[in-house]
């Protein structure tokens, strides 16, 4: 099966745009891994490239046999319907994204479904999907609810496997709520340390964390046998940019080896 990842997987490479590497570079690291699809997401400004720049990446990424995917952080609707016109050159015509912008607080339920009834349209003109991702702020059951009025065609959810821990939701519990209309998935571990007074959450290479892997690939592939999986790492920062670099690259290479060695006894 394509498996892919996430333009957060090269997370130290891109953290600083004053030495990132284009996104063609991106492209190709993503293929050296033996990935068929990547996810580009926010922390890569997709969208600062000219059009005729992205339509060359689209292109580059074919040679390459990378299916591109774009990702977007924004309760804006301007925001997304730049990003959908990028989308619209995509195969997949699907836009992950995380409702809520940057240095402001949790966006209310009410402009949540504001937004979503200004994206319906959007989406049916651009003929895309939207996937929703679970993220810190908003609980997964809001998340289902406010999605029920829109096709699950056209409104669905990138479900996470770590990001709703911050709500005390565990990814069984999100799966059970958003698996029904999930258009994709990011699989990262995770470490729990602490008790119930207080802990922590820090990553883990896929396979060595408390993530149950089996049990969620099971429920997965219950619902869906193609799913699409993008890998995401949490590595540690050491404010030492090759570290950190080299240390997304080893996680990325071990979490895939074991993410193939779990997919391979499914006879996938």
């Amino acid at each position: 099966m394509k498996l892919g990842t996430t333009s957060y997987a090269f997370r130290y490479l891109l953290a600083d745009p004053r030495g990132a590497p284009s996104l063609r570079r991106i492209v190709e690291l993503t293929k050296s891994y033996g990935l068929d699809r990547l996810q580009v997401c926010e922390n890569a400004q997709p969208t600062k490239l000219p059009h005729s720049a992205w339509r060359d990446l689209i292109q580059c990424a074919a040679q390459e046999g990378v299916e591109l995917q774009l990702g977007c952080k924004t309760l804006n609707i301007e925001t997304l319907k730049a990003h959908l016109e990028r989308v619209a050159g995509t195969l997949n015509k699907t836009l992950r994204i995380v409702l809520e912008e940057d240095g402001e607080p949790p966006p209310t339920r009410s402009r949540l479904e504001t937004f979503l009834e200004r994206a319906a349209p959007l989406l049916e003109k651009a003929a895309s999907k939207l996937a929703i991702e679970n993220y810190f702020a908003i609980p997964s059951h809001v998340l289902a609810e406010i999605v029920g009025p829109y096709p699950s065609s056209s409104v669905g959810f990138c479900v996470d496997t770590a990001n709703s821990l911050r709500k005390f939701e565990p990814s069984e519990y999100v799966l059970k709520l958003l698996g029904s209309r999930a258009f994709c998935y990011h699989i990262k571990d995770y470490k729990v340390a602490g008790d119930n007074v207080g802990f922590s959450v820090g990553g883990a290479p896929l396979g060595k964390g408390d993530l149950a892997l089996d049990k969620f690939l099971d429920a997965v592939f219950a619902r869906n046998p193609s799913p699409e999986f993008f890998l995401e790492n949490w590595v540690p920062a050491t404010g030492r940019r090759e570290t950190d670099v080299e240390a997304d690259a080893l996680w990325l290479q071990e979490s895939l080896l074991n993410l193939r060695e779990r997919l391979s006894h499914r006879g996938v």
